[in-house]
């Protein structure tokens, strides 16, 4: 897992890994999107690092090493900045955006033997404590919050919207990468950086959760670029993974690119 590894494959590794590998995933998307050159194995020594550093496996003191002690915190300027969503430098500037730092903390907790849980609850990202369901760390703001506290921060982010008892549950690893990547792509959209765009859709296509409009996503834009023959494998690839009607629509598509080439 060196940084002359082809990170794509490395992404489709730890994806396909059982249990899920987050950590990997994580830094796999910041050399892969991001183009930062990184040796993974080092970087999951920097997590080790940060892990030794708990001097007592527990939910409080895991927070306590990264919040107090070592001074993650979230970005309240700059929120946007692609930086904050990528692991590796997030580690190197203690700063970052919810789901980032929640990364961290679930995968330093991991290592000391802490039972955590990802919470993607609409509009911010928390981790849960699988002790006791109604503790919940938010790391961006610095905060331990009971349900009740979670609940005000939906509310003072979403004044108008239902708080509905699930936006607690458990959040599935893959759903994790899956919103990383989706705040990545909407980053490199509202930067207009094409072959970023390109990248992170690579990425998402690798996840058995995928949805099918992200295939076409990634075949317009590799188009667009006039990667017309990468399109075209990327929507034969998905033919055979979706089927039916949908691979009907794809195959479809793969015709009117290869006829582009003839």
């Amino acid at each position: 897992m060196d940084s002359t590894s082809n990170n794509l494959d490395v992404f489709r590794d730890a994806v396909d890994a059982n249990p899920f590998r987050l950590d990997i995933a994580a830094f796999a998307i910041s050399s892969y999107a991001g183009e930062n050159s990184l040796d993974i194995a080092e970087e999951l020594i920097r997590l080790d690092d940060l892990a030794a550093l708990v001097t007592e496996p527990t939910l409080d003191g895991v927070f306590r090493t990264l919040c107090h002690e070592q001074g993650f915190r979230g970005a309240q300027t700059n929120y946007y900045d692609v930086e904050n969503s990528y692991l590796d430098l997030v580690i190197d500037r203690r700063c970052g955006i919810p789901i980032t730092l929640s990364v961290l903390l679930l995968e330093v907790g991991r290592r000391v033997g802490v039972p955590l849980f990802g919470v993607g609850m609409p509009g911010h990202f928390l981790v849960g404590d699988r002790v006791d369901r109604n503790v919940f760390i938010d790391l961006f703001n610095g905060a331990v919050l009971d349900r009740y506290k979670a609940q005000e921060l939906f509310h003072s982010m979403n004044p108008d919207v239902p708080f509905q008892e699930n936006y607690l549950d458990e959040t599935p690893t893959e759903s994790i990468v899956l919103r990383m990547l989706n705040n990545l792509r909407m980053i490199a959209y509202r930067n207009n950086k094409a072959k970023t765009l390109i990248k992170i859709l690579e990425l998402m296509i690798l996840l058995e959760d995928c949805p099918l409009d992200e295939f076409f996503k990634l075949a317009s834009a590799l188009e667009a670029v006039g990667r017309i023959e990468d399109a075209a494998r990327y929507l034969e690839s998905a033919a055979l993974r979706f089927g039916g009607s949908d691979g009907d629509e794809l195959r479809a598509q793969v015709t009117r690119l290869w006829a582009r080439l003839n």
